[in-house]
């Protein structure tokens, strides 16, 4: 009996000593049994970051001491972390090490996804709000990012919403940061109000927020919301203002109770390092607050205000972060647009040059040319561009910039438009999909309905093509006919009343004759008045002659000429390139507006149908 008591008690203090050496050697042991807040920023930093850099002999350690600390705890959640972080490891490398095309890349997914869903359901099952949390934002991240299925992402995150609702930020300190990204979800497609309730509803508890990061992004992202959406430069200016209010975070590592458990590992130059890193993040926050600050001075006109503001957001955010360059460049553009209203032409061309390099900067950073990235800060640019040449007596310069600022709207329209499209494709296709299992009895029935009305789009889609061939030939044969009709010369037209008698036709012929030889009508600002001073020929009769001879008065006489001028400029192949505002300047016209009513009253066609159906 003594002996039996003397084993039992041996292979108790063996199994005691093995536990003891592994809690010290098993970062998971000391979190188990604790709530998710307290250890979450270590476990990131000791399993999740860049674990797809790692060997895979690390993640099958990393995973069996999790296992190790659920076991040893008895707490189910640990060998559910260990799952999830082996599923997240495994794509995570696969990806990096494969680098697989989009349609790998949705087979993969599919598969993952499956496996998601089994971590969440196991993860309710358990009571493990974290991991379920955690899970849905890597769903909803696969959905916006890898997948593209942006309707799906919209989907799910009203159904992290309704989690996130039952837990508050001082339990899961991702809150805020998963209510910034949905929220920056909506803002990207332009749903405004939808966005600041998910920001408002991520700053709900600032005080207990240890992300930081979040609630800076949050507020920014209201403040951009109150200027430019509800147009409200005081409650922009006050949510700018609350980025000053975030404090620089403090690391756990920095906490008293981490280094007095990590004594050994930790040296004063790692601490000093960190805590360099936290406040070099405050700063660049505070810079960029000032900065949008001084934004909404100068749509105020507070201009001289605006500047150090400007200037100061400009150079902070690119002392350290080249990602900051396109924040940088919208700052030296809008500095550029206050120097130039103050009429200092050399420091706005100065601060043109600073956001022209920045642009190019960030562009060769992020690996992409061109108005790829940032379509909208190269359409201000070329905007500015415009306006500075014009102030400087330019026109032509200007003319171009104006041209390059369209071609950037343009392309910034067409990638939203088609991102929204994309969206509404993905929600029909969602919506059909919950109809077909809700209403599977009725399915043929449907299928019938559909293919049928397919059916006569499709008809009508044929007829509608018939019927858009017929007028693309008319539209070509009036082209055509418009481009023999501009190499007429500019006659007479008698009418049955009126008659033009032999002095009025001498007149009318010198005046075609002049006008012809020296391009009169190519200037904006000719006047009868000028002609008949030039000719030497009183004004009344030289309108007597037009009136009676042309049958109409001065100004359609001159845009005929006008009309034909750019008829043949723009049958010419080598004027592509020039836009039909500069056609109508060189024809003579001074705006848009008149050239197009002139160029439909004398061809029947507008200078860009005409362009459009040109036979060349």
């Amino acid at each position: 009996m003594l002996r039996k008591k003397f084993t039992l008690l041996f292979i108790f203090i063996l199994l005691f000593s093995f536990y003891g050496v592994s809690a010290q050697e098993n970062p998971f042991l000391k979190m188990a049994g604790k709530p998710y807040a307290e250890y979450y920023s270590e476990l990131e930093n000791s399993a999740y970051v860049n674990r797809e850099l790692r060997d895979s002999e690390w993640a099958a350690k990393t995973a069996a001491l999790m296992r190790e600390a659920g076991k040893v705890s008895k707490d189910k959640k640990w060998l559910l972390e260990a799952d999830y972080f082996e599923l997240k490891y495994e794509f995570s490398r696969y990806i990096y090490l494969n680098n697989p095309n989009q349609t790998q890349v949705d087979s993969l997914f599919k598969t993952w996804m499956t496996y998601l869903q089994e971590i969440i359901l196991r993860a309710r099952k358990i009571k493990a709000v974290d991991i379920e949390l955690r899970a849905m934002n890597q769903v909803w991240f696969n959905y916006l990012w890898y997948l593209k299925n942006y309707e799906m992402a919209f989907r799910y995150s009203l159904e992290i919403d309704k989690v996130l609702s039952k837990v508050s930020a001082k339990d899961y300190p991702l809150k805020p940061l998963h209510y910034y990204e949905m929220g920056k979800l909506y803002y990207d497609f332009g749903e405004y109000e939808t966005a600041k309730l998910f920001f408002e509803k991520g700053l709900e508890n600032p005080e207990i927020t240890n992300e930081q990061i979040a609630l800076r992004q949050s507020w920014n992202s209201l403040g951009l919301i109150y200027r430019y959406h509800y147009k409200d430069l005081d409650k922009s200016d006050s949510c700018f203002y609350k980025i000053f209010d975030v404090k620089p975070q403090q690391s756990e590592e920095l906490s008293p109770r981490y280094q007095d458990e990590h004594r050994d590992a930790i040296t004063k130059e790692n601490l000093r390092a960190k805590q360099h890193n936290l406040q070099e993040r405050y700063e660049l926050w505070k810079a960029i607050a000032k900065g949008n600050l001084g934004t909404n001075c100068y749509l105020r006109g507070e201009y001289d205000k605006a500047i150090p503001l400007l200037q100061f957001g400009m150079e902070k955010t690119t002392d350290n972060n080249p990602y900051n360059y396109s924040y940088a460049a919208g700052k030296a553009i809008t500095l550029a647009e206050i120097f130039l209203e103050k009429q200092n032409l050399p420091q706005a061309k100065q601060y043109a040059g600073k956001a022209f390099d920045f642009l190019i900067l960030y562009g060769e950073h992020v690996g992409e040319n061109g108005m790829n990235r940032n379509t909208k800060l190269w359409e201000q640019y070329f905007q500015f561009m415009s306006r500075y040449y014009r102030a400087i007596g330019n026109d032509g310069e200007a003319l171009l910039y104006a041209d390059s600022a369209m071609t950037a709207r343009l392309h910034k329209e067409e990638e939203f438009n088609l991102m929204k499209l994309h969206r509404a494709e993905q929600k029909t296709q969602q919506e059909k999909l919950l109809t077909e299992k809700v209403r599977s009895k009725t399915y043929r029935q449907n299928l019938i309905t559909v293919s049928a009305f397919a059916l006569l789009l499709l008809l009508m889609s044929v007829q509608l093509y018939r019927l858009y061939r017929k007028k693309q030939a008319a539209y070509k044969d009036l082209v055509i006919k418009t481009q023999q009709w501009a190499e007429v010369p500019v006659t007479d037209a008698e009418t049955e009343t009126d008659l033009p008698d032999h002095t009025d036709k001498i007149i009318f012929e010198s005046l075609t004759q002049f006008i012809t030889d020296k391009n009169l009508y190519r200037n904006y600002d000719l006047t009868l008045d000028q002609i008949a001073q030039q000719l030497g020929i009183n004004r009344v009769y030289l309108s007597q002659a037009i009136n009676r001879c042309y049958g109409n008065h001065f100004n359609n006489f001159i845009n005929e000429f006008r009309v034909k001028e750019a008829v043949k400029l723009m049958s010419d192949k080598k004027n592509n390139p020039i836009s039909i505002e500069g056609i109508a300047l060189d024809s003579g016209f001074n705006d848009r507006k008149t050239f197009y009513r002139a160029f439909k009253r004398f061809t029947g066609l507008s200078p860009s149908e005409f362009r459009k159906n040109l036979l060349l």
